[in-house]
């Protein structure tokens, strides 16, 4: 993790089945690294609807996100097979830092 870095935020509702019914992902550069945590300056919010966009803004805010756990050999998504550091901000979701 590098300041400068762009990050994606994630932040979603999901069903029953697992499936996520609202999503929001907020884009992000990376303006403080800390042992354990990270200050990110968010820029662009995208909210998607059963996976249609339904409302897209810009932003202008900073918020910490500390961090939560490591997860080693993720079996599914883009990351299978990776270790991956997870950062959370309770208001605006979680980050995955991919090794």
């Amino acid at each position: 993790m590098k300041v400068n870095e762009m990050v994606q935020i994630h932040n979603g509702n999901n069903s029953m089945g697992g499936m996520f019914i609202y999503e929001k992902f907020i884009t992000g550069t990376v303006v403080k690294v800390n042992e354990k945590s990270i200050r990110v300056h968010m820029t662009h919010v995208k909210c998607t609807t059963n996976g249609k966009i339904t409302r897209e803004y810009d932003m202008n805010e900073k918020a910490t996100f500390a961090f939560w756990k490591t997860i080693k050999n993720k079996q599914f998504g883009k990351n299978a097979g990776k270790t991956v550091n997870i950062y959370k901000n309770n208001k605006y979701g979680i980050i995955e830092i991919v090794h």
